[in-house]
C-alpha cells in the first residue's frame, strides 16, 4: 500500500522513488527486516526527501533542503499527544517556537490547520524543525508510524512544505505584524 502511494507522489511530482530492503541482525542471532521507502523532488527549486523506515523502527522524515535563494526563518514546532491534551485541554496540539512574529502567525492561522483534521482521528504527532547542515537550510518533519492512515498524510504535509516555502519566499517577513495580521 505504500508503495503505491508513494510511487503515486512521485509520479505526480516529477520525482523518483526507490526501496532498499535489509535484514538487520541482533546480538542475540535473531533478525529484523527493515525497509528504507524512499522519495525525492523538487518545489521552487528546494529538494524534498522523504524517507519512510518500516520494520524494526516505524517512522518517517521528510528533509527539505532549501533553495539558497530561499532565506531561513529559524522556528521549531513540536506537538502535545492526545493524552496530555486531555488534560492540559489546548485549543492547538502545537506548541510553535518563532522569533519571527509574522512567520510564527503564519504557522499558527494556516500552515499547520492543514493537519487539524487528520489529528482529531490519528495518533498524528510531527516534530518539525529548521537545521543549518554544511551551510544548507533544512526544514525537517519527523513522525512515528503509529497509526493507521499514515500513508494518507503525505497529500497534507506536501501541501504544508508548499505553503512554508512559499511564504519564506515572500517578502512577508518586512511587514509589521499588526500589517500582516490584518493582510492574513
Amino acid at each position: 500500500m505504500i508503495d503505491s502511494k508513494l510511487k503515486q507522489i512521485a509520479s505526480e511530482l516529477n520525482g523518483e522513488y526507490t526501496i532498499e530492503d535489509y535484514k538487520i541482525s541482533f546480538t542475540d542471532g535473531s533478525r529484523s527486516p527493515e525497509s528504507y521507502h524512499k522519495v525525492r523532488y523538487e518545489y521552487a527549486e528546494s529538494k524534498i526527501f522523504i524517507l519512510i523506515q518500516t520494520g524494526f523502527t516505524e517512522t518517517a522524515r521528510v528533509i527539505t533542503t532549501l533553495s539558497p535563494y530561499t532565506r531561513p526563518i529559524e522556528f521549531e514546532i513540536d506537538c502535545v499527544s492526545p493524552f496530555e491534551n486531555l488534560f492540559l485541554r489546548r485549543k492547538s496540539r502545537f506548541k510553535v517556537k518563532c522569533k519571527n512574529q509574522n512567520f510564527k502567525h503564519f504557522l499558527e492561522n494556516k500552515a499547520l490547520r492543514i493537519f487539524i483534521k487528520i489529528m482529531e482521528t490519528e495518533n498524528f504527532n510531527p516534530r518539525i524543525f529548521t537545521q543549518n547542515d554544511e551551510s544548507n537550510n533544512q526544514i525537517i518533519l519527523e513522525f512515528h508510524l503509529g497509526f493507521p492512515k499514515w500513508p494518507e498524510i503525505f497529500d497534507e504535509i506536501n501541501q504544508f512544505l508548499k505553503l512554508i516555502i512559499d511564504e519564506l519566499n515572500s517578502n512577508n517577513r518586512f511587514v509589521s505584524h499588526k500589517a500582516y495580521k490584518e493582510k492574513n
